[in-house]
């Protein structure tokens, strides 16, 4: 590892010595983040650790997470590449495991070759124009607060461009080029197009467009609900949108909506699916004496039949994976949920009852094909320069439920979440924060074993402090 960082060094050295000739320079961004926790729900491994009633289990471990976005060029064109470490303190080292591995280096003698690259892309401008491309491994986001993709990186080219008061954004991502480097491939093709009339006001108009065929090489799509072999099935996907926001006085109003529709089709001669399903959010912020509030509300339409030609929700990057993380995921944060959803604010590893890369009920919101509906609420304020605080309330549903939750004595509420965050700035750019939270959980949160027992879980709690450093 000592090795391989000389030569890092050694390298970016030499590159910074001959930019000036080139016109160019060297920047480095990121953060460094380290947790304490102590749960019965988060455990630092790739799924959270529900327990049924009888079963308590306090974790407790500290985990830290480090990132390096290097970017070398001008303000016309910049090669950038974006790193990544994890670990968990005292979890294994080089010398006890010669392989490399993600998320692992922090036992006694580290030296593990655990770095992960995020991004590797070179970003240029048009000249004399306001266009502006990405192209290589880079972040794709979505217009929807991450419920279809959250920042997931993927390979692929980004074009944006404005034409006062009308902004574009165009991209194509590779997400799997799969076995045989033709006709198995999984594509996301996305337009969006902004027009803001005022600083106050702003409306989106977006489609995107999903094309899997990834079944004729190795399967990546899991929806997990059991409703037909999604391995003999490859599917196109339309999905129109709308986002906006808007001013009224002390409130701000935003709210999007999209619709997808499309077909699983059979590769193998069975009956095609229909797809039909949407998401709508709504959210308002306001301020509220010295602190500032929000509510939100999320639906996501479900499917009760599992037995028929329809799907009745939607279909995320969340629902994709290799049979193994990291795969894709949606990533809805801005409820700022601790348990129930994906926070906004962990560390190395992202553990959630839905909705995360490490969900108890899946990494996407679509819940297996039920859906969710989602209702939330929150307050912050700023007590001084260098304390402030927020509390948050959440509550999570299924939208529908299939007949083996209803025979196992499931229902469709998932839980209620409190947490609340206290949070000091030491400097500008480290602080240090105190986060609680609570999920009072529902009967959905049942374990559905193959013996047809069923157990209701403890509800899960989780606190930590966080220290945070960006640079």
């Amino acid at each position: 590892m000592r090795k391989c960082l000389v030569v890092l060094v050694a390298a970016l050295a030499v590159v910074a010595f001959s930019m000036p000739a080139m016109g160019a320079d060297l920047k480095a961004s990121g953060f460094y983040r380290a947790y304490g926790i102590l749960s019965n729900f988060h455990d630092g491994g790739g799924g959270p650790s529900l327990r049924v009633k009888g079963e308590e289990q306090t974790n407790a471990y500290v985990a830290q997470r480090f990132r390096v976005k290097w970017s070398f060029g001008n303000e016309n064109v910049k090669a950038v590449w974006y790193l990544e470490s994890d670990m968990i303190w005292g979890d294994s080292a080089g010398s006890t495991d010669a392989a490399a591995g993600r998320n692992f280096g922090g036992a006694l003698g580290a030296d593990k070759v655990q770095t992960e690259t995020k991004q590797i892309n070179v970003w240029f401008k048009i000249p004399d124009t306001s266009v502006e491309a990405t192209v290589g491994l880079h972040t794709i986001k979505d217009a929807y607060d991450g419920v279809f993709s959250a920042a997931n990186d993927a390979a692929g080219v980004t074009v944006t461009g404005k034409y006062e008061p009308v902004a574009y954004k165009l991209t194509w991502a590779k997400a799997y080029e799969n076995v045989t480097n033709h006709a198995d491939d999984g594509d996301l093709y996305q337009a969006e197009v902004d027009w803001g009339p005022s600083q106050e006001t702003k409306l989106g108009f977006n489609f995107y467009f999903w094309k899997d065929t990834t079944a004729k090489g190795t399967p990546r799509l899991l929806l997990g609900s059991g409703e037909f072999p999604i391995n003999d099935y490859k599917m196109d996907i339309y999905m129109p949108g709308i986002n906006g926001s808007m001013k009224l006085g002390p409130v701000k109003l935003s709210a999007w909506a999209f619709y997808q529709f499309g077909t699983f089709e059979s590769i193998i001669g069975d009956p095609d699916v229909d797809i039909n399903g949407f998401a709508i959010n709504a959210r308002g912020d306001m301020n509220l004496g010295p602190g500032k509030f929000f509510i939100e509300g999320l639906y996501i339409t479900g499917d009760s039949d599992e037995n028929d030609d329809k799907y009745k929700s939607i279909v995320t990057l969340g629902d994709y994976q290799q049979n193994a993380s990291p795969g894709g995921y949606s990533g809805y944060t801005s409820t700022h949920m601790v348990i129930m959803l994906s926070t906004w604010n962990m560390a190395s590893i992202s553990q959630c009852l839905i909705g995360c890369s490490g969900g108890e009920y899946g990494d996407s919101l679509a819940n297996g094909g039920r859906g969710i509906w989602h209702i939330a609420a929150g307050y912050n304020q700023k007590f001084s320069d260098k304390l402030s605080a927020e509390a948050n309330i959440g509550y999570l549903s299924a939208t529908k439920l299939y007949d083996i939750d209803k025979s196992s004595g499931r229902d469709k509420d998932m839980g209620t979440e409190i947490n609340a965050t206290v949070t000091y700035a030491l400097y500008k750019n480290l602080k240090f924060s105190l986060t609680g939270a609570y999920v009072m959980a529902g009967d959905f949160l049942r374990d559905l074993s193959e013996t047809g027992v069923t157990e209701k879980f403890e509800d899960p709690w989780a606190s930590y402090f966080r220290v945070n450093y960006t640079y």
